[in-house]
This record gives C-alpha cells, sequence and structure tokens, in this order.
C-alpha cells in the first residue's frame, strides 16, 4: 500500500481519526508520518517497536543494523533489516532465507513453531491421543537427557498405553 500524501513511497504509519462516529483512515509513509505533528514515529510501544525488541531479545550482543543490510532475499531483494523494521516479509522465499533468525523469534512469541490449532471435541479422540503422545516422547527425551530415568520410564508405559 502506498502513501495517501505523496503516492511514492510504502506506507508504514497508518493512522485512524474518529470525530462524530465519522471515521478517517490515513496512510502515510515515514517521510510524510515526520511532517504529521501528532503522529510520533519513534512510539516505544509501536508493532515495529516490539517486534524490533523481540529480534533482539536473548541475544548476549544485539544485532547491528548495519549486518542486516547485509542480508538480503536472493527472490525480492527484502532485507531482514526491512524486516526489523517494519515487520513484513518480502516473498516466500525471505522465509527460508530467514529461517535461523525468525525461528527463535517465533518460538518466543507463540511458545512453538508449528500450528497446533483446535480439535473437534467429536470427532478429534485420535488427532488428540496422537498429539498426547507426541508431547509425552518430548518429554521422555527431555527425561533421558537429564538423567531422569524413573520418570523416563512412566513417560515410556504411558505412550505404549496410548498407542495400543
Amino acid at each position: 500500500m502506498l502513501c495517501d500524501r505523496c503516492g511514492k513511497n510504502p506506507a508504514v504509519i497508518h493512522k485512524i481519526i474518529n470525530i462524530n462516529g465519522n471515521k478517517q483512515e490515513f496512510h502515510l509513509c515515514e517521510e510524510c508520518a515526520r511532517q504529521e505533528k501528532d503522529v510520533s514515529i519513534n512510539d516505544p510501544f509501536s508493532i515495529h517497536a516490539v517486534l524490533s525488541s523481540l529480534l533482539d531479545m536473548g541475544m548476549e550482543t544485539p544485532i547491528k543494523f548495519e549486518k542486516l543490510e547485509a542480508l538480503k532475499c536472493d527472490v525480492c531483494g527484502s532485507s531482514f533489516g526491512q524486516f526489523k523494521k517494519t515487520g513484513l516479509l518480502g516473498c516466500s522465499n525471505c522465509y527460508r532465507e530467514y529461517r535461523d533468525r525468525i525461528v527463535p523469534l517465533l518460538k518466543r512469541i507463540h511458545g512453538n513453531t508449528q500450528h497446533g490449532g483446535k480439535i473437534p471435541r467429536r470427532k478429534g479422540g485420535f488427532l488428540r491421543q496422537q498429539r498426547e503422545i507426541e508431547q509425552l516422547k518430548r518429554q521422555l527425551e527431555n527425561a533421558v537427557k537429564a538423567e531422569e530415568y524413573e520418570k523416563a520410564a512412566e513417560l515410556r508405559d504411558r505412550i505404549r498405553e496410548l498407542s495400543k
């Protein structure tokens, strides 16, 4: 979507004004938004600021902006720095290009990298059972790694019981 004011640059700020029940939407590029008196580009709670802070969270040294601009997608040419600024990827190939940086972000935000979805109560017994077995297998792996063999034996028995 292009800026409503200049019509040249992509819109990054979406401003909604409600006057007497009359709703007006404006889509502005960064340059035009800076000219607005009541729009703050550097809002610490904007979605861009939150996403940017999540990208840097949990790293010993934050990623330098210069390095992010150097990471470019082979297909669309968008950089990881642009993703960090806007929260938008350029194409489906960007997911493959930036996988090592996006996966930890998804885990922090959603707790997982696979969509779980909902299962219907009446017909989802088998799926629910399969998910429980998968979860128990992950717990079993963790128990073995932590050398908690009694817990691992209980989990193994539970997996066998559910698999029958």
